[in-house]
């Protein structure tokens, strides 16, 4: 069967002759084993290419076994579609649906012309746009890498890949099927952006004008969205619900309601400032923390994280006035920094030990910056921007972010000064009374939480769970 294994990947590749496609689907019609090695080669090679440019995928990549029963997942869903309809060559009558017109399409497998009735098999549109009008008075661009299949006249199935759709028919009379559930259009301009690997699913969807609703395959995973409200849809299994995120602050689907309207070009993205497009995006990756990106979906580490940026920024407050009085410091009479500001270093690393929050808990991802906001942007045949989403990535080296582990050492640096110079002056030196007694009480109970803010560090720069 070797032969026949290298024709396969010929035809996925669209390197197959005419003869060897003909000994190739005999074959495909009588062999089992071959049909399923053609389904785990087209999985495989579908699976690659949606990582490669996945903006979807976690953080951290999980290990996970593979599963015998591959089509019950939704990132099986759309290779599933492929093989079912294309090992099989199965045809059926033409829908009512007409390519009007094309953008640098480059087709795998079926090639549909300007003009042509759109066939009923699953398509794969590698590069270039196209743009569709259905009988259900519904005009429809898609845009590339995408795999779909027009089913009727008012009704499209998308497999990976996104399109705009513009509905002037009747209410309800057109729907767009992915792997997590369909929208039923309501008289409205929407977007819908399919991406997969073998284990997930995620959709986004835009209403640019009007409303639409989704229907999951669970009751309790549909809504109506309206205009100018998004949703990131993600779904592992049918049989389990949707993780469903409305109005995600950092999706953005642009609309192309046809071929003669192109993406914003990074000319045409430029403010009021002249600000250039990468300028913008780099002002706009700074607005978005890349920790909020990595706990979406986690309502309870949100919350956490919420709490320790909130405590960051007035830590940071406070220990930014003292550096500025340093900095602005000028000695008079040998008395150091340390000496002067005593009583307000002395409170600082108090309000660390004695704090209703439990620093040494605190991660070492939540008191410094790990991750950078990387953006994945996805253009059209013009290279202009069709929408781009954020991810995380892992820093190699550690930044200061919101400063907590900065402040926390500075402050450690500070009360270890204030404690050398009291151990060189002698105890009664910090005795409002001169009083040794006293002073040595001080010296105790500032070495004691000298330990305690040293512990704190420690904690955070262990904890990165």
């Amino acid at each position: 069967m070797k032969n026949y294994e290298k024709l396969v990947w010929k035809l996925i590749d669209r390197e197959i002759s005419d003869s060897e496609f003909a000994d190739l689907q005999t074959k495909l019609l009588s062999s089992q084993e071959l049909r399923e090695y053609y389904q785990e080669c087209l999985e495989t090679d579908s699976t690659l290419a949606s990582r490669h440019h996945s903006p979807f995928l976690g953080f951290q990549e999980k290990k996970t076994k593979k599963k015998p029963l591959l089509f019950i997942t939704y990132g099986g869903w759309a290779a599933a579609a492929i093989v079912l309809f294309i090992v099989f060559f199965s045809s059926h009558p033409e829908p009512s649906a007409i390519l009007v017109s094309s953008e640098g399409a480059d087709w795998r497998g079926i090639s549909v012309s300007d003009g042509d009735s759109m066939p009923t098999d699953m398509l794969h549109l590698q590069r270039g746009a196209i743009e569709v009008d259905f009988q259900s008075k519904t005009k429809v661009v898609i845009e590339a890498p995408a795999y779909f299949q027009i089913s009727s006249g008012n009704s499209l199935t998308l497999g990976q890949g996104m399109l705009t759709a513009t509905h002037d028919g009747k209410p309800g009379s057109f729907s767009v099927q992915t792997p997590v559930g369909s929208f039923f259009d309501l008289g409205t301009q929407f977007g819908v952006f399919v991406d997969h690997t073998m284990e997930e699913a995620t959709v986004i969807t835009e209403v640019f004008e009007g409303n639409i609703k989704f229907e999951g395959f669970n009751k309790n995973d549909s809504r109506f969205l309206h205009e100018g409200e998004n949703a990131i849809i993600k779904g592992s299994n049918r049989h389990e619900s949707l993780k469903i995120t409305a109005n995600h602050p950092y999706a953005q689907l642009f609309p192309r309601p046809n071929l003669k309207v192109t993406p914003p070009s990074s000319g045409e993205q430029k403010g009021s400032s002249e600000i250039p497009f990468a300028d913008a995006r780099k002002s706009e990756s700074q607005d978005i923390d890349a920790i909020d990106i990595m706990l979406d979906g986690n309502l309870r580490a949100q919350i956490n994280y919420s709490m320790v940026k909130g405590i960051a920024s007035a830590l940071d407050q406070k220990v930014k006035i003292l550096e500025n009085a340093k900095n602005n410091y000028t000695p008079t009479d040998d008395i150091t920094f340390a000496e002067a500001a005593m009583s307000q270093i002395e409170a600082m690393g108090q309000s660390i030990v004695e704090s209703y929050v439990k620093f040494p808990e605190i991660r070492y991802w939540e008191a410094c910056q790990t991750a950078e906001v990387i953006w994945d942007e996805q253009r059209n045949a013009e290279g202009q921007i069709t929408h781009r989403i954020p991810h995380a990535q892992r820093l190699k080296q550690h930044r200061e972010g919101n400063r907590l582990l900065k402040n926390l050492e500075t402050i450690r640096e500070w009360i270890t000064d204030v404690h050398l110079i009291h151990e060189n002056k002698g105890m009664g030196w910090a005795s409002q009374f001169g009083c040794p007694e006293d002073g040595k009480a001080i010296f105790d109970k500032r070495n004691k939480n000298l330990l305690a803010i040293t512990y704190a560090i420690d904690s955070i720069k262990s904890n990165h769970d």
